[in-house]
């Protein structure tokens, strides 16, 4: 059986007779008093001027709080004369076994280790930025009714001027100079890019009894931003300042919604119970279909800024699994926008250019795996896309029940031809 002493018992009879501040003040001049339990001095390991160096007579350990050296016995002895862990055990080993380690002969030379003093670490602020609801807010403030302006961009899309009238237009307005994107609180916006804007008030209708009976109040909530090229006549193609080669995305974004804008919209004329709505979700799609339609002059546009906030959500059945054969609403997840107690007609303007819904990828395959579908009533449950002509289809049932489910009549719905947008088709007969 092996009597030896492990290295951890060595190390530990030698760590209870040393005196670390007897080892360090061979190198080290160390301020106060040999019984106060924090001595201080200059590091031997950086070129300091300052008593950084600190050693801790109670527990055993040194730290500099210039460069971080910091250790026991073992590792002052260590860095100090250049040994290893085993050369500075067996030359602390031998010191203590011949007598006194203070009279003990010192025929190592000093060889300190040589560290960078530690960077001053200087609190910093994070900088606070605008609330997007308030960059909004100041961005309607400065802006400005100008109708002029606001056609020439519509126009430069390719809507027909017959539909754009000042009521039509009313709830939009037009900046020269609109930041692109959002800035410190501290500083504002001075400083941050800016560009040719058309912004449109984006508002969320309420029912307000009275009694009278009531009436329809549209609550502001946001702002759509659209960034224009500098001849007005188009969207902004613009880089970010600060992008790099090879970064996704580099470009400024042509639009920005500012503000909880997800159930609101802009509505393009002046709102009435019983007037005709044309509801779609683009400024340029439902102005353009209102052309398409020969809406009267005084139907109402209803842009509601996102394929979700236009449909809501349909009702999948459990495992979320899509029927096809009968598609409802679930209003109780999300409802699609509409106006409360409305009573006149109402036309959903369906864009057919969406995307087939093609599912989750295969982890294995990586190829995506298809939605959930059931076909017909009674029919299997199937995996595949659903086709963007089915995504028209859904979004235009999903609509329509929607309004009709408030009391709003007739509901219809109209769809350019497939593969195209209102904007697209409109400038396309116009070609």
């Amino acid at each position: 059986m092996n009597d030896r002493p492990s290295i951890h018992e060595r190390k530990q009879r030698v760590l209870s007779k040393v005196s670390l501040v007897d080892l360090i003040e061979r190198e080290v001049k160390l301020s106060g008093s040999s019984g106060a339990k924090n001595r201080r001095g200059k590091c031997p390991f950086h070129n300091g001027n300052s008593a950084s160096f600190s050693v801790k007579t109670d527990t055993g350990f040194y730290r500099c709080f210039g460069c971080g050296a910091s250790g026991d016995a073992f590792r002052f002895v260590q860095d100090m004369y250049g040994l290893s862990f085993m050369d500075a055990l067996a030359r602390l080993e031998a010191e203590y076994g011949e007598g006194d380690l203070l009279s003990a002969p010192r025929p190592l030379t000093a060889r300190p280790v040589q560290r960078e003093r530690a960077p001053i670490q200087r609190a910093v602020r994070p900088v606070e930025y605008i609330e997007p609801i308030d960059m909004g807010r100041a961005i309607w403030a400065k802006a400005r009714f100008e109708p002029s302006f606001i056609r020439r961009y519509f126009e430069g899309r390719g809507v027909p001027a017959s539909v754009l009238s000042d009521d039509r237009l009313q709830q939009f307005r037009y900046s020269s100079e609109c930041p692109v994107h959002g800035w410190p609180v501290s500083k504002g916006p001075k400083g941050v890019p800016i560009a040719p804007a058309v912004i449109g008030l984006v508002r969320v209708p309420r029912w307000r009894e009275t009694a009278e009976g009531g009436f329809v109040e549209f609550v502001p909530v946001g702002v759509h931003v659209t960034y224009l090229n500098p001849e007005g006549t188009g969207t902004m193609i613009r880089r970010k300042p600060w992008a790099k080669d090879g970064d996704e995305d580099p470009m400024l974004p042509k639009r920005r919604m500012l503000g909880a804008v997800g159930k609101g919209a802009v509505i393009l004329g002046e709102y009435r119970r019983d007037a005709h709505l044309f509801v779609g979700e683009g400024n340029e799609t439902v102005l353009s279909a209102m052309a398409m339609a020969e809406a009267a002059p005084d139907a109402v546009g209803v842009a509601t800024l996102s394929l979700d906030n236009l449909q809501g959500d349909p009702r999948l059945w459990k495992g979320g699994i899509w029927p096809l054969h009968a598609i409802e609403p679930d209003a109780e997840r999300r409802p699609c926008f509409t106006i409360p107690c409305h009573a006149g007609p109402v036309t959903g303007v369906i864009d057919a250019d969406m995307s087939p819904l093609r599912g989750q990828r295969d982890r294995k395959t990586g190829q995506p795996a298809g939605e959930a579908v059931v076909e017909r009533k009674g029919g299997p449950i199937v995996h595949r896309a659903i086709t963007g002509a089915e995504r028209a289809r859904i979004c235009a049932q999903l609509m329509i029940k929607g309004w009709r489910a408030i009391g709003a009549g007739p509901v219809d719905a109209i769809r350019p031809p497939m593969g195209m947008d209102f904007n697209d088709a409109v400038k396309g007969d116009r070609s």
